[in-house]
């Protein structure tokens, strides 16, 4: 899978730092975007889809992505090491729509999925 986050206008990833919510009919996340060693990444703090339950507290960790890195106006994942796809489409994109508002979508067999994610001020 290959990870892109895409920005209209910005480079600045402090925009993403911060804990996130999903609004979602489906299921319940919570996300912590952080940046570290000059990568994002976003750490499942709370996951629950109503057969899987992650959470923060787990002794495993789990991330959404990892090592997220600059390039041009976007940023790619380095290290899924999951399979290329032949779609010109990342599988995941995320946009800022606000200061406090991601679209997030993903693509399921070429359809868009779309997701809201909202910060919570801790």
């Amino acid at each position: 899978m290959l990870l892109t986050i895409m920005f209209s206008c910005s480079k600045n990833t402090t925009e993403l730092v911060g804990t996130w919510q999903v609004k979602s009919k489906y299921y319940k996340a919570t996300y912590a975007i952080m940046e570290e060693n000059d990568s994002i990444k976003a750490k499942v703090l709370y996951y629950n889809d109503g057969t899987t339950i992650i959470r923060k507290k787990d002794k495993k960790e789990y991330y959404v992505f990892e090592n997220l890195k600059p390039s041009k106006n976007q940023y790619m994942d380095a290290v899924s090491g999951a399979t290329t796809t032949n779609e010109n489409k990342p599988n995941i994109a995320l946009q800022p729509i606000h200061k406090d508002t991601l679209k997030v979508t993903t693509y399921i067999r070429n359809k868009p999925l779309n997701e809201i994610w909202i910060r919570i001020n801790n």
